[in-house]
């Protein structure tokens, strides 16, 4: 009896404490890095006090914990939306182009000539990360069906879709894999040629629990859309501002 009723409050204590607190005030806020953004404390400190200066009280920034009441989440918000049932959409993000949907790209030295995804066999490949859609998961799809995988090429996962155009450039790696509207931008520019673009995918955003206050969901919800692109460097490059209900 007693190792029950010890284990019924340990799990009690781990349920609450999984719980987001919601402050009348403030709200906790967590980041996440899949699919890029600059991390570091600056950087998300920098991030806070744009919210906070749009009216959006946000307190106690971590780099990504799962049980804070403001999340941005880089993936697709058709799978979020599945996935986090106790959370709302407030604000999704918008490319450079002002769409609401992205697609990841393939990118070589235009004077390599390549414009055949099965001339890659071999090559270094620079990657976002595993779990970035653009950057890693719908250009793989393409690159598998052209023969090029982890036993043919050597791929090299930098964290951040400007890290894998940089390796590119500075001729670490043949080939970079990154979101489109960052390839094109970094293609005119730097004599790159985009050999393929992946099929395009819903943008992420910003979610807010469901037991928040209605009045800090539309505060937070209005600064997200007032956010200054060049404050919030702790999110994926490609996104130039977000889009509110």
């Amino acid at each position: 009896m007693l190792l029950a009723v010890v284990f019924l409050l340990y799990q009690s204590h781990t349920i609450y404490a999984e719980e987001p607190s919601f402050d009348s005030a403030n709200v906790s806020i967590s980041v996440d890095h899949h699919d890029g953004g600059k991390i570091g404390k600056r950087h998300l400190r920098e991030l806070q006090n744009a919210l906070n200066e749009e009216g959006c009280h946000v307190v106690s920034g971590k780099e990504h914990t799962a049980d804070a009441q403001l999340l941005f989440d880089s993936r697709p918000v058709s799978l979020v939306r599945k996935l986090r049932p106790d959370y709302q959409l407030i604000a999704r993000a918008k490319t450079l182009d002002g769409s609401l949907s992205v697609r990841g790209a393939i990118l070589v030295h235009a004077a390599t000539g390549i414009n055949d995804l099965t001339l890659l066999k071999g090559e270094w490949i620079s990657f976002v990360s595993k779990d970035s859609w653009t950057g890693y998961r719908l250009p793989l799809k393409l690159l598998n069906r052209a023969g090029v995988n982890e036993n043919t090429n050597h791929f090299y996962f930098v964290g951040n879709h400007v890290g894998s155009v940089s390796a590119l450039l500075h001729k670490d790696v043949h080939v970079a894999v990154m979101a489109e509207p960052l390839a094109r931008r970094w293609a005119e520019q730097n004599a790159l040629s985009i050999v393929a673009v992946t099929d395009e995918v819903d943008t992420g955003g910003w979610w807010m629990h469901r037991r928040a206050a209605e009045a800090i969901t539309q505060q937070c919800s209005q600064a997200l859309g007032r956010l200054d692109r060049r404050r919030h460097n702790a999110l994926p490059a490609w996104i130039d501002g977000f889009a509110v209900p």
